[in-house]
């Protein structure tokens, strides 16, 4: 009932509304795409130390069965 009592709004206010409105939706938009960003640029922080992680352990694998063959070797020579 209070919607028909209502004054028609002008165009004018019509469109500052709507301005009004396209602004407020296009901040939200605006801090969507920087916080996806934000979890973009992490996870891929977060890849990069994983790839990191793996090339360290593979080294310290690959670094573990030289010393143990060079540990073999040097046992074959003595005995």
């Amino acid at each position: 009932m209070a919607d028909l009592l209502q004054m028609p709004k002008s165009r004018r206010q019509r469109e500052e509304e709507e301005a009004e409105l396209s602004a407020y939706t296009a901040r939200w938009l605006e801090l969507a795409d920087a916080a996806l960003s934000a979890t973009e640029k992490a996870a891929k922080a977060l890849e990069i130390a994983r790839q990191e992680q793996e090339h360290i352990r593979n080294d310290i694998q690959r670094r573990l069965k030289n010393y143990a063959k060079a540990d073999k070797r040097r046992v074959r020579k003595v005995g």
